[in-house]
């Protein structure tokens, strides 16, 4: 606690209620435009500071009575687009951080990016500059509003939001202490590689994106087929690979079509559609340019339908503004026409990748947090925390999974500041038939105060699913044992051990 919170303690009569929610208590900072200030009473009495910075970067900053001394950054999803504060899921605000979002510089609706049409300013504020525009300005906020200086400075975000942590952490690797990355968005040149050769592949007539060529019913049955051989390998059939890697299925065990195209077998469109998503996009010559995704949650609700497959007639992506058929189409798309290729006309079934490296390289500089060194971040105590769910059809496991490995081959050392959490059967973020209810930024919080790295994560099943219970989530690559005995949805019942 800072020496002006510890008077501010003793000193009777005197607290933060007793500032002024207004303009004249918030510090005057060059680029700051305050749009309006007000109280608010729920969920905690705060002071709401909504503003721009520099050009068109919004903001939201949210300053409660009852400040712990704490700040924490939320990020925000797909191409934000409007100020978002993840942090607020974790019970920020209640718990007495300051917590700001942002819109990242652009105001848009649903998975549309045409905001960011010849447009680099926008760009670059998406890509990295506003986040940390915002923390700054943020940071200088709260210390000029309550007088006093920060303990601890966070960031939460999954998405989008797991990417704009890596960027932080890698680019302006003083502005946080403790960094929480949920299935993090690094490589926005490679999720446009990815999607556009799996919506080849799905919906290979752009004129007719009705339904995917694999059907949901097809999916479950590959779902069906998968679990069959492999949901058992960890001692307990619950619906869920415990680690894909360990799942030895081949899209060649699938039944072929010998009498017509039906529901019970599959085309060889089929098969190599089913490919392009385990297997991920490579250039003309055959090259991988990014990952595939691994095993698991085929036919889940948020699974492969609602990312990679489905079809406009089945779809309410994107607000209504333009009808897409799942939102990695909508996404991979996007950033093709009008981050890469500025074309509004540009067409995905067409292209060849015979040239993509070089066409996506601005993106690529701007955009992508790929950088494995992160010994700037560390050196100044810095902690970061990587979750990421097997079966999220969004962004890949194993991308995730590759760039951690990337960061321990660069510094094996680095395993005391970094850690990865790989979340069994859990969907984009959270959902899906694993446990994957965790208040992340209680972990990263205690970790980044006590020095002392979680061995183990506790995580709920969320609320509503079909079970109920705890499962441990332990630092990849370990696995959660299940010992043999006692209640299967008891965490106590399990231990993280190294894979066989």
């Amino acid at each position: 606690m800072s020496r002006l919170l510890m008077l501010l303690a003793l000193l009777p009569g005197l607290s933060y209620a007793q500032l002024n929610c207004d303009i004249d208590s918030l510090p005057l900072l060059a680029e700051v435009r305050f749009t309006s200030v007000e109280s608010v009473a729920r969920p905690v009495p705060h002071c709401k500071a909504s503003g721009i910075i520099g050009t068109e970067i919004r903001f939201e900053l949210l300053l409660p009575e009852n400040w712990n001394g704490k700040f924490v950054m939320g990020g925000g999803g797909g191409f934000v687009g409007s100020v978002q504060n993840s942090s607020l899921a974790f019970g920020s605000l209640a718990a007495g951080y300051a917590t700001v979002g942002t819109d990242t510089g652009h105001q848009n609706q649903g998975i549309d990016a045409s905001w960011a049409l010849h447009n680099l300013e926008r760009i670059v504020n998406f890509g990295h500059q506003a986040v940390h525009r915002t923390a700054v300005n943020a940071k200088s906020l709260i210390s000029g509003y309550y007088g006093a200086e920060i303990e601890r400075n966070y960031f939460v975000g999954c998405s989008r939001g797991g990417g704009q942590a890596l960027i932080e952490a890698q680019r302006y690797p003083d502005d946080f202490d403790g960094i929480v990355a949920g299935a993090p968005a690094y490589s926005w040149s490679g999720i446009a590689a990815q999607g556009i050769q799996i919506q080849q592949a799905m919906f290979p007539d752009p004129t007719n994106l009705s339904a995917a060529i694999i059907s949901s019913a097809e999916q479950a049955m590959l779902e069906g087929m998968i679990l069959s051989k492999c949901d058992a390998q960890d001692g307990i059939e619950d619906g869920i690979l415990n680690n894909p890697h360990q799942c030895d299925f081949s899209v060649a065990e699938l039944p072929s079509c010998s009498a017509g195209d039906t529901d019970e077998c599959f085309t060889q469109a089929e098969r190599s559609a089913i490919s392009k998503i385990y297997d991920g996009p490579v250039d003309v010559m055959g090259k991988p340019i990014f990952y595939g995704y691994p095993l698991g949650g085929e036919s889940d609700n948020g699974g492969w339908s609602a990312w990679l497959s489905g079809g406009t007639q089945s779809s309410s992506r994107n607000n209504g503004v333009q009808p897409i058929p799942n939102a990695h189409f909508g996404f991979s798309t996007g950033i093709m026409k009008y981050m890469v290729f500025h074309d509004p006309d540009w067409n995905y079934a067409t292209y060849q990748f015979d040239n993509f490296q070089n066409e996506a390289a601005n993106l690529a500089a701007t955009l992508n947090a790929t950088n494995p060194d992160l010994s700037a971040f560390r050196d100044h105590g810095g902690k970061l925390l990587i979750y990421q769910g097997w079966s999220d059809s969004a962004i890949s496991g194993d991308a995730t999974i590759g760039y951690y490995e990337q960061v321990l081959a660069n510094d094996p050392t680095a395993n005391a500041d970094v850690q990865l959490y790989m979340m069994p059967g859990v969907l984009h973020c959270a959902g899906g038939k694993g446990p994957s209810i965790v208040n992340f930024l209680d972990v990263i919080d205690q970790w980044v105060v006590s020095g002392n790295a979680p061995e183990e994560i506790i995580a709920s099943y969320p609320p509503g699913s079909q079970r109920t219970g705890t499962r441990p989530l332990c630092v990849y690559p370990q696995v959660a044992e299940y010992d043999g005995s006692g209640d299967e949805f008891d965490a106590s019942n399990f231990a993280c051990v190294n894979p066989d």
